[in-house]
C-alpha cells in the first residue's frame, strides 16, 4: 500500500489513540486523584478498624469513608466543568458567604471545645477551611485587576505620620493599593484566628507567597509580615490564644510535659512524641497492614497524626511516595501558571496548589516533630469530610484551570468588565 493510500485511511478511520479524551486537563493531576483515593481508602480502613471493631464493624468507617470519596469526586467533577470567568464573577459571593459561616460558630455554643464547627445535621463543617480556599480565589481577583502597577504596590501607608493618612496622595495609596490586597487577607486571619490559630497562621503564609509571586516587591512583603506578626500576637494574647500556643510551642521544644514521665507509662507521652515512636517502630518497610502497636495510644490515628500511623505500619518509602505526590502536585500547578495567558487563572491554580501542599507538610512537620502541634490533617488521606471536600474543590478548580489551558478557551477578559465583580 502506497504512503498517501495509508495516510488517507488513517485520516478516515482514526485509531483509538487518536479518539478524543473524556476528561481533558493534565493527565498526571487526574494520575494523582486515584492514588490519593487509593492510599485513602487503605490507610483509613487500617487506622479506624480497630475503632470500628467496637462498634461491631470493622468496616464501618471504612464505609462512610467511601461515601466521602464519592462525595469527594462529584464536588471535584462541578469544579472542573466550571469555567474560570463563572468562578471569578462569583469570587466575592462566595468568600462573603464562608466569612459569615465562620463566624456563626462563635454565636453558638462550642463543639468539642471550640467555635470552628456547623453542625450540618448529617456531618459537622469547618467553615473556615472553605474561607481560606475563598481567600486564595479573592486574593488571585485582586492581585490579576492591579497586574499594570504590580511593581508599584504598597502593602503599608508611605508614612507614619497618621495625620497624613487622611491626604489624597495617602488616601489613593489606602484606597487603590492597600486595601483591595490585604483586605481579604486580613478579615480572613481576623475570624479564624480566635479558635484556630494555626489555620490563620497558614492562610497568611500561603497569601504573603502568592503575592510574591504576583510581583510584589519582597521589600513590601517581608515589611508587612513584620507588622502583621506584631499584630497577630497581641491579638492571640488578648482574645485568650495566648496560654495555648505558649504550651503548644513549650510542649514542642521540651520545656513542659504534661506529666511525669516513666518508661512503662506509654500514656504519660503527648500524641506527637507518640506518633514519633510509630514512625521509630514503622522503619523502612513498616509492620505491616492492621499491625500497628501505636493506633490504639494515638487519639486520632485517622487524622491529626495519620502521617505517624503510616509509617508505623507502610514504612518510610509509602511516606517517601506521599511527599513525592504533594511536590509534584504543586509543580504541576506551576507549569499551568506559566500556561495560563489569564493572571488570574494562572494565581488562583498556584495558590490552590500552595494551600494543599503546604498544609500536607504542615500535617508531616508535626508528625516528625520538626513543628509544635498544628491540628492541620493531611488533605486527600484523612478521614474528616471538611478536609476532603475542601481539598477536592481546590484540585477540581486546578483541574479546570488545565481543561480550559488545553482547550484554548481560557482567554482573559477586558479589564473592566473583569474588575466590576471584585
Amino acid at each position: 500500500m502506497k504512503q498517501d493510500e495509508r495516510e488517507i485511511i488513517e485520516q478516515e478511520v482514526p485509531s483509538i489513540l487518536t479518539k478524543r479524551r473524556f476528561l481533558l486537563g493534565d493527565r498526571v493531576l487526574w494520575m494523582m486523584v486515584v492514588m490519593f483515593f487509593a492510599i485513602s481508602m487503605v490507610v483509613v480502613y487500617s487506622a479506624s478498624s480497630q475503632l470500628g471493631f467496637k462498634e461491631g464493624s470493622t468496616t464501618i468507617y471504612l464505609k462512610k469513608h467511601i461515601i466521602t470519596l464519592c462525595l469527594s469526586a462529584a464536588i471535584m467533577g462541578i469544579c472542573y466543568f466550571t469555567k474560570a470567568r463563572f468562578m471569578r464573577r462569583f469570587t466575592w459571593l462566595a468568600y462573603a458567604v464562608s466569612l459569615v459561616a465562620t463566624i456563626i460558630p462563635y454565636f453558638q455554643a462550642p463543639i468539642n471545645g471550640a467555635h470552628r464547627w456547623l453542625d450540618l445535621g448529617f456531618f459537622m463543617f469547618q467553615p473556615s477551611e472553605l474561607l481560606k480556599i475563598a481567600t486564595i480565589m479573592l486574593l488571585a481577583a485582586r492581585l490579576s485587576a492591579k497586574h499594570h502597577i504590580i511593581k508599584k504596590i504598597h502593602l503599608l501607608p508611605t508614612t507614619f505620620d497618621v495625620r497624613k493618612w487622611f491626604r489624597k496622595p495617602e488616601l489613593d495609596v489606602i484606597r487603590n493599593e492597600i486595601l483591595p490586597i490585604i483586605s481579604p487577607v486580613a478579615c480572613a486571619c481576623a475570624v479564624i484566628l480566635p479558635d484556630a490559630t494555626s489555620s490563620a497562621i497558614h492562610i497568611f503564609i500561603v497569601s504573603m507567597v502568592m503575592l510574591f509571586i504576583a510581583g510584589i516587591r519582597w521589600r513590601e512583603i517581608a515589611k508587612f509580615i513584620v507588622v502583621a506578626a506584631v499584630l497577630g500576637l497581641a491579638v492571640i494574647f488578648t482574645v485568650g490564644r495566648g496560654d495555648t500556643v505558649t504550651s503548644r510551642v513549650k510542649t514542642w521544644v521540651g520545656i513542659e510535659k504534661s506529666e511525669k514521665r516513666s518508661s512503662n507509662l506509654l500514656d504519660s507521652y503527648t500524641d506527637s512524641e507518640k506518633a514519633r515512636m510509630a514512625m521509630y517502630n514503622g522503619g523502612l518497610f513498616g509492620v505491616g497492614a492492621g499491625r500497628s502497636v501505636m493506633r490504639a495510644r494515638l487519639m486520632h490515628p485517622e487524622s491529626d497524626y495519620l502521617f505517624g500511623f503510616m509509617i508505623e505500619e507502610f514504612g518510610l518509602l509509602l511516606s517517601f511516595v506521599i511527599v513525592l505526590l504533594y511536590l509534584w502536585l504543586f509543580f504541576r500547578a506551576l507549569r499551568i501558571f506559566e500556561k495560563c495567558e489569564w493572571l488570574y487563572a494562572g494565581l488562583l491554580a498556584v495558590g490552590l496548589a500552595l494551600l494543599v501542599t503546604s498544609q500536607g507538610f504542615l500535617h508531616i512537620g508535626v508528625a516528625i516533630g520538626l513543628l509544635p502541634e498544628t491540628g492541620q490533617n493531611l488533605p486527600f488521606l484523612t478521614q474528616g469530610r471538611t478536609g476532603m471536600f475542601c481539598a477536592s474543590i481546590a484540585l477540581g478548580i486546578i483541574l479546570s484551570i488545565s481543561r480550559q489551558v488545553e482547550q484554548g478557551t481560557l482567554v482573559p477578559p477586558s479589564e473592566q468588565s473583569s474588575n466590576k465583580h471584585i
